[in-house]
């Protein structure tokens, strides 16, 4: 295989892979950006040439279209007029959303469509290159793509696992569950720790504890095993407490209502003699919504 690729959309994700690469010995033959300035960039960072047009790229090259998920129509739809060397060529894009299938129109021509996502942060270009190598990496789709994937990952971290086209959108889900809305929880924690009046110099770093114990005892045992607090010991008045305590905050008290509920599934599997008490405080956090 031929350990070239071809750059289209010079955005972080786009430039933190594509210089990972060229860092393990990929040569970069090409790159173009929606406007001059971002390309002219791109090629800076890259030390490539610029492509004037998708006729241009090489025949032997990989291209990946590091563009955002609403460009990808347009730009795919480029691609398969302009590229002269669809058949047989691998096109990869980065969205952690989107199936390889959304390729179509260059998959119709010939070409072997994947889609690789990292499943990591990359703030900036020269950074993210540096965070790839720890990266485990997403793929999913056309064989020949998929072999071209995994040398990708393999030249980077050596992790990598396959989705099914139907199970990407649930695996981008589960990525957002764990990320952003894990921040937002975290956020109303920092608040209510505030707004109880707790010296934020002590109280966040034990707080930071607590969140990096929680994880750690997730991993190591499951959902399950690692489950604490009043819902896991059934515990009604604590809360009712909470909640009552929660009144005027209404948007951090209905998410503390339905991570409660979340939390009463598991603690039901884990204390099933516990039913009557679990069943109570179903019925207090489900009835509170509407008092």
């Amino acid at each position: 295989m031929d350990k070239k690729i071809a750059l289209i959309g010079c955005g972080k994700a786009g430039l933190s892979l594509s210089l990972a690469l060229k860092g393990a010995g990929w040569e970069v033959v090409g790159c173009a950006s929606r406007t001059l300035a971002a390309a002219r960039a791109g090629a800076d960072w890259l030390a490539c040439p610029l492509l004037a047009s998708f006729g241009e790229i090489p025949a032997e090259a990989v291209l990946i279209l590091g563009v955002p998920e609403g460009a990808l129509p347009e730009v795919e739809s480029s691609v398969a007029r302009q590229d002269p060397n669809l058949k047989g060529r691998v096109i990869l894009h980065l969205s952690g959303a989107l199936p390889a299938r959304v390729l179509e129109f260059c998959r119709l021509r010939g070409a072997s469509v994947g889609s690789i996502h990292p499943i990591m942060a990359l703030p900036d270009p020269l950074t993210g290159a540096k965070r790839l190598k720890d990266a485990t990496f997403a793929i999913e789709g056309r064989p020949a793509a998929l072999e071209v994937m995994k040398a990708i990952a393999l030249a980077l971290s050596g992790r990598y696992f396959i989705l099914s086209p139907r199970g990407k959108t649930l695996y981008h889900a589960a990525a957002v569950v764990a990320s952003n809305h894990l921040v937002a929880l975290l956020a109303d924690s920092q608040e209510l720790l505030d707004r109880a009046g707790a010296d934020a110099s002590v109280a966040w770093p034990a707080f930071q504890a607590l969140v990096e114990g929680t994880v750690k005892n997730f991993y190591a045992g499951g959902p399950v095993s690692a489950l604490t607090g009043p819902v896991e010991r059934g515990d009604l008045e604590t809360i009712r407490r909470h909640l009552q305590a929660l009144k005027r905050w209404p948007e951090a008290r209905e998410r503390y209502r339905s991570m409660a509920l979340g939390v009463l599934g598991l603690a039901r599997l884990r204390h099933p003699e516990r039913r009557e008490a679990h069943d109570a405080l179903e019925k207090l956090v489900t009835g509170w919504h509407s008092s």
